[in-house]
């Protein structure tokens, strides 16, 4: 009898888990070696961290705290090298009864940072409590691997040398809230987090990290002041910020769905709130930068105060609609824009008005293997059927064809279509691939938009053009 049970016991051992293989420690191991083992397979599988499976991960990571929970008790420890895994469950589910569920993350949180901080020694204190500082310890870790902004981190241990730069942390984290991260991290306390994830062994020390995790960190390596650390890390912020002028301007409001915020300022560089708006509304708004110099753009804006910020609304007329609180904090900036962020331009944009397919509209690329638009065409002597275009080109304004007309007493068309021998008609051009349809039917608004609709939805078969559009097949110079 007594063999048998000896028996069950070893074939029990081996099939449940072993927590010191789990641990990686031998029976004998310190309660020291225990701790610093599960503190270096805790970092290595914490589900926020671990790379591959996560839910792997948080299965060993359970697997790793309940171990180190019962190796690190004497009592438990004792029960378990003596009867093993069923012998602790009686006596875990009585415990657990009296103390309340049993929380994995309690136990983790309390040993990398959030609970007895009472028993730290003074080293491991942090400095910025209850301040707009991040403060990074393996419970909060994850929203820096999460980052989208620059992070500007403060490494350090609580000593008289870190304690000299507080205020400047604490100021730079309050003056620059949303616009880049400023966090700390106490490495007395978080030791193998400076050691492991951020290879920090000197202090204090300040690293810049992009929001690309893909790029490298960068090391502060000036006096720890203000102004300085504020233009470190907005050296290192991503914008899209266009500079608009006078002469790229009518370009640069032919945009899509998006409307435009315009910042007219006296400085010549981009202000990193205007960054920071352009990268969160990034494909909502566009975001654009007038400097004062531009005197012309400026006036016909009406533009008298610097800096002004305005959502540009019809902006063929030079028009919108100002920001007017004198305080330029981001909060109430992305009140104001949210309203445009999330809706369609009311007015309508920009649209090229049809024109006559003149050799200068042709010298300069239009409806040749260059231009990157469809062209519709209307081949005429009668004007009368030219106010057809003016309807179409509005209609059809967020589509990529452009309208134009021409007289057919001008233009050799045999030497470009093949089929065209009677007037008015007319054809769609694909440049690019010197392809044209014709219009089959009568000319008249209806028919013709059920004609471009078929194109538009890829029903209409096109066939090759004789020769591209060029000055030689016009009769004379239009």
């Amino acid at each position: 009898m007594k063999t048998f049970l000896l028996l069950l016991y070893i074939i029990l051992q081996t099939l449940c888990q072993d927590y010191y293989q789990l641990l990686g420690v031998p029976r004998s191991a310190s309660d020291e070696q225990i701790k610093k083992a599960f503190k270096k397979l805790s970092l290595k599988y914490h589900p926020d961290k671990a790379k591959g499976d996560k839910v792997e991960s948080e299965k060993q990571f359970q697997k790793i705290v309940n171990a180190y929970e019962i190796l690190k008790d004497p009592e438990q420890r004792k029960i378990y090298d003596k009867f093993g895994e069923e012998g602790l469950k009686e006596h875990t589910q009585r415990q657990q009864q009296k103390q309340g569920h049993f929380n994995y993350n309690d136990i983790f949180s309390r040993f990398f940072g959030g609970g007895f901080q009472q028993q730290k020694p003074n080293l491991e204190q942090s400095l910025f409590s209850k301040s707009d500082v991040y403060e990074i310890d393996m419970t909060t870790i994850n929203k820096f691997f999460r980052r989208d902004h620059v992070w500007l981190i403060f490494f350090y241990k609580n000593d008289d040398y870190a304690r000299q730069y507080k205020n400047t942390w604490n100021e730079l984290a309050s003056k620059y809230y949303g616009i880049f991260q400023v966090a700390a991290i106490n490495c007395a306390a978080e030791n193998e987090i400076c050691d492991d994830e951020f290879q920090v062994y000197e202090f204090p020390k300040v690293i810049t990290y992009p929001a690309n995790i893909r790029q490298e960190p960068i090391e502060y390596k000036l006096k720890i002041e203000l102004e300085q650390l504020a233009k470190f890390a907005i050296s290192y912020m991503e914008s899209f910020v266009s500079i608009v002028t006078n002469d790229n301007y009518e370009k640069f409001i032919q945009q899509e769905e998006q409307h435009i915020v315009l910042l007219f300022t006296n400085k010549t560089s981009t202000p990193p709130l205007l960054k920071v708006l352009s990268k969160e509304l990034k494909g909502k708004l566009v975001f654009g930068q007038v400097r004062n110099s531009d005197t012309k753009l400026i006036q016909s804006f009406q533009i008298s105060n610097f800096p002004t910020l305005m959502v540009v609304t019809e902006p063929e007329q030079y028009r919108g609609v100002i920001y007017e609180q004198n305080d330029f904090k981001k909060d109430q900036i992305m009140k104001f824009l949210r309203e445009y962020a999330y809706i369609s331009k009311k007015v309508k944009k920009t649209h090229q008005a049809p024109r006559e397919l003149s050799t200068l509209l042709i010298k300069n690329g239009a409806c040749t293997t260059k231009d990157t638009k469809m062209c519709f065409i209307i081949i005429t002597e009668d004007k009368d059927y030219l106010d057809l275009l003016t309807p179409l080109s509005q209609h059809y304004m967020k589509d990529k064809i452009d309208f134009y007309y021409i007289n057919k007493n001008n233009l050799i068309y045999s030497e470009v279509f093949d089929d065209i021998s009677t007037f008015p008609t007319a054809v769609v051009i694909k440049p690019k691939k010197e392809r044209y349809a014709k219009l089959q039917g009568e000319l008249k608004l209806s028919t013709i938009q059920d004609f471009l609709d078929s194109i538009i939805s890829g029903n209409v078969q096109f066939k090759s053009m004789k020769d591209s559009l060029d000055l030689n097949i016009f009769k004379e110079d239009l």
